[in-house]
């Protein structure tokens, strides 16, 4: 189990999961997604999957499969994010659609196997998500 965790497959796992479990859940909903579901359901775990991968490179082509799982998922995230709770907003927007870009950044990275370029995807993920969070996030200084 350790090793697994070392690896960084119990987050892309945990993602795989909480996609499945969403989609589940809010499928039969009327009501879109808040921001803090699909925060909760989608964008952590598959954030948290690519920046395990980007701390330890996957070794296997089963890990990368795991890593591009992530990146799709968080790319589908930041489109979800655009319909959620911030009609008319361009600043949110703008916000939700470098997510995006950022995430086809690391699914390119995962494709390649490139470990460069997964961290520096990584580092870029996380990035836009902190400028985000300084903007949008109750209780979150710049």
């Amino acid at each position: 189990m350790r090793q697994i965790l070392k690896r960084g497959i119990f987050p892309v796992l945990a993602c795989a999961a909480a996609a499945l479990l969403v989609t589940a859940t809010f499928a039969a909903q009327e009501e879109p997604m808040t921001v803090k579901q699909i925060m909760i359901s989608l964008t952590i775990p598959s954030s948290d999957a690519i920046f395990s991968a980007a701390y330890e490179t996957p070794a296997s082509d089963e890990q990368w499969a795991a890593v591009r799982r992530g990146a799709a998922t968080l790319g589908e995230s930041g489109k979800l994010l655009l319909t959620a709770d911030h009609p008319g907003d361009e600043g949110w927007a703008m916000m939700a659609r470098a997510l995006v870009d950022r995430s086809e950044a690391a699914l390119e990275a995962a494709d390649a196997k490139d470990g460069e370029a997964l961290m520096l995807a990584g580092d870029d993920v996380y990035l836009t998500c902190e400028n985000c969070h300084a903007q949008y996030m109750e209780g979150s200084s710049p």
